[in-house]
């Protein structure tokens, strides 16, 4: 197979842009790095592209991998035919590729096996061609002590033809593809199951065609749980038919017993086999759907706008541990830390606690609180606010909330103890919850994507699959980004392009050794880092410090004197008429600069770019959800309600909606537009603010559903 022209045709690219790229990546050089300064070699793939390229690499290199011993196996047992040899040749599918190499597999012992280890393949053969009805009579030619009369000699015999039918590739294929169109799956749940989670699958019974990925992960995981049972149904007389026109002699003596073998053969082997292979497939692709949602979900949470130049209380609500809390800087240097012993069950301490955190407040100059979403959230809310309403000159402090998800296992990693030794682990979460909304970006590469909040089913995915994915959707929003070396933790400098762990944790040393960085260059005295990684990761950090401009751009230092010439080519007066003699040229303009300076268009419009807004942050303003202050329990909630909410979640079947009740709402698919759509993402992604309608609401359950239909003017997209 020519991977490369496969990739190519799978995703629609070009093959010479597709050959460049894996080179690239052969190369040594990652994909934010590719993506952005190798435009000219690759056609100007996005890391999007990029991502999906090394995907596709990655699967049909270990398909290659893969036809290379079942060729080597076929050839050992001397099988030759042509046909076969092409079709694996051929085949882009894995599963494919067993189901062909399948009758020519080692096998474990079966009854097959063994029937023709006794020698009763012979028999077999007699059996398809005889016309004359003398069966019995040849299977005495074969009793042996492990076939001791007749009957088991035909038996053995009609078990080598069941496995031989069992093992056909195109009967296998007939059924797959039938199943697609006429196939079901029934669940049913355990009458001994007490758990309600899987109640929407508890009778349950639908085409494959109309299953959702979803649907298919919520059977896999109540079965797995031992709630519930599943099964696949097919249309059996249609694939028996099938069989018995395919597989019967005509004129066979033998029909009736040729039918009971095919059903044999169809009962113990195929259907079991074959419906494992289904499953496992809808598995699989359901597992795709599922990380293509977590990566769209993750990415615009780690790309929620940062709360800059505000110095924030982290509040980390709590009844029976006490509300802990957590003040930082502007740049996120922790301040203080203390406890509020449960001020909503106690007068004494609601009294303290309304003497003691205004006096913080204003001792630490906070302009913002960072609230959690758990436990006792909406009490905490509703405690700040009277706060601010008993204390004028704390009026314009600002009250937002944050998600806890993962603040709990940050608070317990080395990381965090080794930047906080002396502190409680849920001291640190209220840390981790002021600087998520300080800068988001930075503090939730912290903690592993899997447990950030986002996404559906991880732990039924491949683990290792699924980090890969979601570890490239950090990697490109950090690098998206940037980075400013002299302050990056060692976990955010190690989702840099070109950057390992081991290196990011020799460059924060380094920093602490010799004070911070003056140049970009100076990262090529860090231990470890050599010209490679140097290559990969110095358009991505920042150094405003630097004596050099462009240290503090997204220009990489490869490019400075092209940067330098176009500068003195426009400079105008002031830096500002600079800016403006950029911003004025136009494509044509640019084009014949690039001839001029020997530089690609794409590379001196991104250096060009920078010049003009040197250092922009792409992510935008922070805004947060203005919460009805009336509601404060699921139980405060009615059908109908209007409430304003945060989307901080999304799946395929809709969006996960905090609406400050601690337990998030959904907004369904069918109640996110009056329009039938089958995707949510387009029309929201975490973080965005929207009204929903409160339809029902399930106390016993804890289940919130709600609505974004019909809120007039309030969702553009609805």
């Amino acid at each position: 197979m020519d991977i490369s022209s496969q990739i190519a045709l799978d995703l629609s690219l070009k093959k010479e842009n597709v050959d460049a790229a894996i080179a690239l990546l052969n190369d040594g050089n990652t994909v934010p790095f590719i993506a952005r300064y190798r435009k000219e070699e690759t056609g100007g793939l996005s890391d999007e592209n990029l991502r999906a390229l090394e995907e596709k690499l990655s699967f049909y290199t270990a398909l290659e991998e893969r036809k290379k011993t079942v060729f080597a196996s076929l050839k050992e047992q001397k099988i030759e035919d042509p046909a076969l040899l092409q079709k694996i040749e051929n085949t882009l599918s894995a599963s494919e590729l067993e189901d062909l190499y399948r009758p020519y597999k080692p096998k474990r012992v079966t009854r097959a096996s063994k029937a023709i280890k006794a020698g009763l393949k012979p028999l077999s053969e007699y059996l398809v061609k005889d016309k004359t009805g003398e069966a019995k009579k040849e299977a005495e030619k074969y009793i042996t002590p492990d076939y001791p009369d007749v009957a088991s000699c035909l038996q053995g015999a009609y078990d080598i033809l069941a496995e031989a039918i069992s093992d056909n590739p195109n009967y296998r294929s007939f059924i797959k593809e039938l199943a697609k169109t006429k196939g079901r799956v029934h669940s049913e749940k355990i009458s001994e199951a007490d758990n309600t989670t899987y109640d929407n699958y508890a009778d349950y019974d639908v085409s494959l065609s109309r299953l959702r990925s979803y649907n298919i992960l919520a059977i896999n995981r109540g079965v797995n749980n031992k709630v519930l049972t599943k099964k696949i149904v097919l249309p059996d007389e249609i694939i028996l038919a099938h069989l018995n026109t395919s597989e019967i002699p005509f004129h066979s003596p033998y029909e009736e017993e040729f039918k009971a073998m095919i059903l044999d053969s169809y009962k113990r082997l195929i259907y079991p086999s074959v419906t494992n292979d289904i499953w496992s497939d809808l598995l699989e692709q359901a597992s795709d759907q599922a990380i293509v949602e977590f990566k769209s979900s993750l990415k615009a949470t780690l790309l929620t706008p940062p709360l800059k130049g505000k110095r924030i209380l982290g509040f980390d609500p709590g009844f029976t541990h006490g509300c802990k809390l957590a003040f930082i800087d502007e740049n996120g240097k922790l301040l203080y830390t203390t406890v509020l012993q449960d001020p909503y069950h106690s007068k004494l301490n609601n009294i303290q606690a309304k003497k003691l955190l205004p006096d913080l407040l204003r001792k630490y100059k906070i302009n913002v609180v960072a609230c959690g979403n758990g436990t006792a959230s909406r009490e905490s809310q509703a405690l700040l606010r009277e706060i601010k309403e008993e204390n004028p000159d704390l009026a314009s402090l600002d009250i937002a909330v944050v998600s806890e998800a993962g603040a709990s296992i940050y608070s317990a990693q080395e990381n965090a103890q080794k930047e906080f030794p002396d502190l409680e682990p849920n001291l640190r979460s209220a840390v981790s919850i002021a600087r998520r909304l300080q800068d988001p970006l930075a503090e939730l590469v912290k903690i592993p994507p899997e447990s950030i909040g986002v996404g559906q089913y991880q732990y039924d995915i491949d683990k290792k699959r699924l980090h890969e994915a979601l570890s490239g959707v950090v990697e490109d929003c950090v690098n998206y980004v940037g980075v400013l070396l002299n302050t990056a933790s060692a976990d955010l400098l190690s989702y840099v392009s070109g950057i390992s762990s081991k290196v990011a944790g020799a460059i924060v040393s380094y920093r602490e050794e010799h004070g911070a960085f003056s140049s970009r260059a100076e990262l090529k005295k860090v231990p470890g880092l050599g010209p490679r990684a140097f290559e990969n990761a110095a358009g991505f950090l920042r150094i405003p410090e630097s004596k050099e401009p462009l240290d503090n751009t997204a220009v990489h230092p490869e490019s400075y004197p092209i940067a330098k010439k176009v500068l003195a080519k426009e400079k105008g007066a002031t830096e500002q008429e600079t800016k403006e003699n950029l911003t004025k040229l136009s494509a044509s303009d640019i084009e014949s600069l690039a001839k001029e300076l020997q530089v690609g268009v794409p590379t001196l419009s991104d250096i060009i770019k920078e010049l003009i807004k040197p250092s922009r942050d792409p992510r935008e303003k922070a805004v947060t959800a203005h919460l009805d202050e009336s509601v404060k329990d699921i139980k405060d909630l009615k059908p109908g309600q209007i409430l304003e909410g945060t989307i901080r979640n999304v799946t395929g079947f809709g969006f996960f909606v905090d609406i400050g009740v601690e337990k998030d709402g959904l907004v369904y698919l069918s109640e996110i537009t009056n329009k039938y759509i089958t995707d949510p993402h387009p029309y929201g992604k975490p973080g965005d603010i929207i009204k929903v309608r409160v339809l029902a609401v399930d106390v016993k359950k804890n289940r919130i559903s709600l609505s974004m239909k019909n809120i007039k003017g309030e969702n553009k997209n609805a």
